[in-house]
């Protein structure tokens, strides 16, 4: 262990199902610790599975040796799918990225602006997909790999 976890403000969240904890981390002389490696140490600290563990806004001091975060550990998988947000669920690779780029989206945006009637709807309907859809199957195989464990 090249560094020393200490935790401070944890707090019991029993509405969302987790602990949420403000995370200190020194790291004399070395470089800023790995998110892996702080999460596997928060899950031995606290006696947690390491799939529900869940590390963000990690800043490191200027000059190096201390690096303060938060931390929230949920009571099990499902609560984590539920209350996390979508943006870090992508981040882990739970469920997939966005397709598509930022200027097809503007593009058909644009698009939509100048039409009428009918052929908006088109447009409209052309753009949308079930993205609610394939996230949410998405998220019942991740859980699904995780129930014979």
């Amino acid at each position: 262990m090249t560094f020393i976890v200490k935790t401070r403000k944890v707090l019991l969240n029993k509405l969302l199902n987790r602990r949420q904890l403000s995370v200190e981390l020194l790291h004399p002389n070395k470089a800023t610790p790995s998110q892996e490696s702080i999460v596997k140490e928060l899950a031995q600290k606290y006696k947690a599975d390491e799939r529900n563990v869940v590390v963000y806004g990690l800043r490191t001091q200027f000059g190096g040796n201390r690096t303060t975060g938060f931390a929230l550990i949920y009571d099990t998988q499902q609560y984590l799918l539920k209350f996390e947000p979508k943006f870090r669920l992508r981040r882990r690779g739970i469920i997939p990225k966005r397709d598509g780029s930022r200027k097809g989206w503007k593009e058909v945006k644009s698009k939509l602006k100048k039409t009428r009637g009918s052929e908006k709807t088109k447009i409209y309907m052309s753009r949308k997909t079930d993205k609610r859809e394939v996230i949410r199957a998405q998220k019942e195989t991740y859980l699904k790999g995780f129930v014979g464990k």
